[in-house]
């Protein structure tokens, strides 16, 4: 099959990894501050973002300078990028292949065209002719593969160089040292790329839409090492350059005038750099007319003690939006403890929750009420086939399963990561499970790397019952839930939950390499009705974000897949 690049009005989706503990790499702190000759006084920058002395005759327009703010990024290397910060700012500077439109259909940026072989195990990449990086050079097949023989290379340490797992020999050049050389991609030609698979994978091209697997050039990262990400190093294939990096004060881009697609409408980017957790602040800034938008609502969210305020006041209400995430909050159950083993306990323990009322009343946040577990935009999602709320269906499964009114039920513990979000939520179920069903709960809060290192340890399987998990996709694949989450053969390496269903395992494996779409959304959803019917978490919400934007901001639109936000489309309109 060979298929065709055209450019779309959601051509700059654009698709990531990411789990929920990021990590990064710490600058250095007696890094100096990185600029370059367009941030200067009277430089580039500094002209663009200089309105004109109007006329009475003709209105100024306004500056094409979106300001945001941000954390300090630790790293602008897309083979290091692990955390929000990192690679929002990644995704305006580089771009791979492909990306993803909002409809879900695979879209050129790096290539044109490609092939995928009869037996799925190949693909073949046509490279776009006018493709260029900022210092002019033509972006050329060999720059991908020695990217992504780069990012599997142990000495990298790169966190996300699994996403490249599927291609052949990637598992031992990561894992086992084999010579990086050996991955199964070839450049025959400057405009000719081919990618040699293990074996079929239906997702590979959402995998090729991630930040891990843009192309990179040898001779800048040989020249300068570490140091290549600096704005006087820095080269870049995607619609912004980087002109300034003064850590913990601001990132600046620029857009390309020579960009392969034509430059993009806003001409200059600030990100304002805020300490974490620095919500107030963020929100002070924005009202004080420094901020365009509080972003994408993933690094700085609004206060929940100022929503009411904001709520109340005519013009704030109108900037406020909200977007959704494809991204789960869910309770993981410990199989391993024999009062979980019916299936009819783990439902009541769900169909007591009344979600709406959580979100609303107790954590005071957005969100959608998940009777399932995979969020919208994922292919085999039935909410339909799951439990819904039902106290008294709920009480009545937990009688059916031998404990009438709770009685004869342990005592249970719910552990989750100490904050005062999670810490509502856990009171909350606490007073729920004990009015609704009779059930005593033990809250555990612990902080964020003792709950990580406990979730995966001898203690969770021995004595845990619950605990707070959840999830955001890494990419808008049914493989990056149905597979990554509940397959037997991955459960000790992300939710350690010891929930097994032989047919449900066969059916997301066949599901994976399958190449008939429909086929494979069939499976998917197959392996939905076990899921429903055997509850093996909790679904609780899915996320999503709220976040300010001015009414002159045009097309910000944070994605569902981890809220980021590509730049390339976005403008400030005229109004005032």
């Amino acid at each position: 099959m060979t298929f065709l690049s055209t450019r779309s009005a959601g051509y700059f989706a654009i698709v990531c990894l990411l789990t929920t503990a990021c990590v990064g790499v710490t600058p250095r702190a007696d890094t100096p501050a990185r600029t370059s000759a367009a941030e200067e006084p009277g430089g580039e920058l500094a002209r663009a973002a200089t309105p004109v002395a109007a006329s009475t005759a003709t209105p100024v327009p306004r500056p094409q300078h979106l300001r945001l703010p941000l954390t300090e990024p630790p790293t602008l290397d897309p083979s290091l990028a692990t955390d929000n910060a990192s690679i929002d700012i990644v995704v305006q500077l580089f771009e791979g292949l492909v990306a993803f439109d909002a409809q879900g259909a695979a879209v050129g940026l790096g290539a044109e065209s490609w092939d995928v072989s009869d037996d799925g195990l190949t693909y073949t990449f046509g490279l776009r002719h006018d493709a260029r990086w900022s210092d002019g050079k033509p972006v050329v097949a060999e720059h991908y593969v020695w990217s992504w023989q780069r990012a599997l290379d142990p000495s990298t340490a790169a966190d996300y160089a699994t996403t490249l797992y599927p291609v052949k020999n990637a598992q031992r050049i990561h894992r086992q040292g084999l010579d990086p050389r050996q991955l199964g991609v070839e450049a025959p030609g400057e405009r000719t790329l081919v990618v040699t698979l293990e074996q079929p994978n239906a997702a590979f091209l959402r995998l090729a839409s991630t930040w891990t697997m843009v192309p990179l050039r040898q001779d800048v990262i040989a020249l300068h090492g570490d140091r290549w990400t600096d704005p006087a190093n820095i080269v870049t294939n995607g619609p912004f350059r980087l002109v300034a990096w003064r850590h913990d004060s601001q990132v600046a881009l620029q857009s390309r005038r020579d960009y392969w697609a034509g430059p993009p409408r806003l001409e200059q980017v600030t990100y304002r750099i805020f300490p974490e957790g620095a919500h107030e602040q963020v929100l002070a800034a924005y009202e004080a007319g420094e901020l365009d938008t509080l972003g994408p609502g993933t690094a700085f969210e609004i206060p929940s003690a100022q929503m009411e305020r904001l709520l109340a006041d005519s013009k704030l209400r109108d900037e406020l939006r909200t977007f959704p995430q494809s991204a789960t909050m869910f309770i993981t159950i410990n199989h391993r403890r024999p009062h979980f083993q019916d299936p009819r306990v783990r439902q009541a323990l769900g169909q007591v929750i009344d979600r709406q009322r959580l979100l609303d009343q107790v954590l005071r946040r957005t969100g959608v009420p998940a009777t399932g577990l995979q969020p919208e935009g994922i292919p085999g999602r039935e909410p339909s086939a799951w439990p819904w709320e039902s106290v008294e269906e709920a009480r009545r499964k937990l009688a059916e399963a031998g404990f009438p009114e709770g009685e004869g039920f342990p005592e249970i513990t719910f552990t989750y990561n100490a904050s005062p979000q999670w810490k509502l939520l856990a009171e909350y179920l606490q007073q729920r499970y004990k009015d609704a069903l009779g059930i005593t709960l033990k809250l555990e809060p612990m902080e964020w790397a003792a709950f990580m290192r406990w979730r995966r340890g001898d203690d969770w399987q021995r004595a845990g019952d619950l605990y707070r998990g959840g999830w955001f996709s890494d990419y808008e694949d049914p493989s990056n839930w149905y597979n990554l989450l509940w397959d037997s053969r991955e459960d000790r390496g992300v939710f350690n939950s010891g929930w097994r269903h032989d047919e449900f395992d066969r059916q997301v494996r066949e599901a994976r390499g399958a190449s008939d779409p429909a086929r494979r959304e069939d499976l998917y959803r197959e392996a939905e009705q076990i899921l429903a019917d055997e509850y093996p978490s909790i679904p609780v919400f899915h996320y999503s974000v709220r976040t300010l934007v001015k009414p002159y901001v045009e097309n910000f639109a944070p994605q569902r897949v981890l809220g980021l936000t590509p730049l390339r489309d976005t403008y400030l309109n005229d109004s005032r």
